[in-house]
């Protein structure tokens, strides 16, 4: 039944629980009720269950914990957020979605839970003021329980709360995995094919399955690979096969590969990958036959990129 076929109570009332929607986001948000800016639920009414308590974006400009429960019944898995200082004065930004190693494994029902990621990469790197220099981005790191919980459809669901709650331009979603996160971002990117990932960056991590039929489900996301040139945990030559993998597949956007000389599956090389602007340890130029991409700054890189 369409919005047009509904008697006019029926209709008013969808109007309403749709406006109201809007109204608790857009205070979620910190944003502003600018009529020229759609919210996501208002683009997408399946979002709109997902909606939470506006308990979110309070603290702009500062990495902040969000137990379960702190935005509302909807939210089943916790995690933490940064949005940045201009958060209210933009309609959508784009989100950085962060897929966490096994040192930070967790129910994710206390702050003390999630203190992990105060020292895990990209989000050590947002307290420390060391990423983006110009904030150009959302970032949220959900916090998975086990090996079992970064499933493809736990991954796609936080996605979609995500979308729910936060200014997100949905064109402009991109992933980050490291270390055993390349679990959870593999089984997301082959179930979903590439799902809605604009570009990924798996740092320290391989994305299984390292197959050519599982890489070609998702050969359309650009992506870079990083990773210590002497990493013996993830192995180099698997970080190559789904390189070679996309390659084969012919990956419309060339992938990168950037190997981090000499280091081996250590907090340096996700330090290094997510602070272009300090930066200075040496990288390969070549594996193999192939000519390994230099390193610069994956912010820009990933804003090249829009789905």
């Amino acid at each position: 039944m369409t919005s047009e076929s509904l008697p006019p109570s029926s209709l008013s009332r969808r109007k309403a629980m749709f406006a109201l929607a809007d109204l608790v986001l857009l205070s979620a948000c910190g944003g502003t009720a600018d009529p020229n800016c759609k919210s996501n639920v208002a683009l997408d009414s399946s979002l709109s269950s997902l909606v939470g308590n506006g308990k979110v974006a309070t603290k702009p400009d500062t990495l902040t914990a969000l137990p379960v429960g702190t935005a509302g019944a909807v939210q089943t898995r916790g995690y933490v957020e940064y949005v940045p200082p201009g958060y209210s004065s933009k309609c959508k930004w784009p989100v950085i979605i962060c897929l966490h190693g096994d040192g930070e494994f967790g129910d994710g029902k206390s702050a003390a839970a999630l203190q992990p990621f105060w020292n895990m990469c990209l989000t050590y790197e947002i307290t420390a003021n060391n990423w983006d220099a110009q904030k150009r981005f959302i970032v949220l790191a959900p916090q998975f329980s086990s090996y079992e919980d970064r499933s493809a459809d736990n991954v796609n669901a936080f996605i979609q709360f995500a979308k729910a709650n936060y200014a997100i331009d949905t064109t402009r979603i991109y992933l980050t995995a490291v270390s055993g996160g390349g679990v959870a971002l593999g089984n997301y990117l082959n179930k979903y094919s590439g799902g809605e990932a604009a570009a990924v960056l798996p740092v320290a991590c391989y994305v299984p399955p390292v197959s050519l039929a599982g890489v070609s489900k998702w050969k359309n996301v650009p992506v870079w690979l990083l990773c210590g040139s002497a990493d013996t945990t993830v192995g180099v030559g698997n970080v190559m096969n789904v390189y070679n993998y996309l390659v084969t597949a012919n990956a419309p956007v060339s992938p990168r590969v950037t190997l981090f000389t000499g280091f081996g599956h250590q907090w340096e090389v996700a330090s290094d990958a997510y602070s272009p602007a300090t930066n200075t340890h040496p990288f390969d130029a070549t594996n193999g036959t192939v000519t390994l991409t230099p390193y610069g700054n994956i912010y820009d890189w990933l804003l090249q990129y829009h789905r």
